[in-house]
């Protein structure tokens, strides 16, 4: 079986409600013009991260889908490039996400990300090739 170090784990998926609840009371939010990001420390965790589209934020099912699958793609490109243990994120699409270009959207998204302090410099990795800690 071949690794990708691209690969979002389940151990990385953010599932639980207490967890959720931690990023809406003591968050910090990093507005973008086509996402939100939403970032706690945790340094003792591992990263976890989840994406939200809304029915009122982003509109109906096909929209909601949509807006996810492109916020995963983009961040699951950049996976390497964040840290193995120490942040919880919540990626939030706003109303544009869906229709937004490509190039637009992984741009706001890697903006976001650089300025919650958790995305490295392009051309360095902070995760091993094999999806572990360095």
């Amino acid at each position: 079986m071949t690794r990708h170090p691209e690969r979002i784990l389940p151990r990385h998926r953010l599932t639980a409600r207490d967890d959720f609840a931690a990023l809406r009371s003591e968050g910090v939010a990093f507005k973008g013009a086509h996402c939100l990001v939403v970032a706690l420390a945790r340094p003792d965790e591992v990263t976890r991260v989840a994406f939200v589209a809304s029915r009122r934020g982003v509109g109906g099912a096909v929209q909601r889908n949509r807006a996810r699958r492109r916020m995963r793609e983009i961040v699951r490109r950049r996976w390497a490039r964040l840290p193995e243990r120490g942040h919880l994120l919540m990626v939030v699409a706003h109303r544009t996400a869906p229709t937004v270009p490509h190039q637009d959207l992984a741009s706001d998204i890697e903006r976001v990300l650089t300025a919650a302090g958790v995305l490295a410099p392009i051309g360095s990795t902070i995760r091993s090739r094999a999806g572990g800690t360095p």
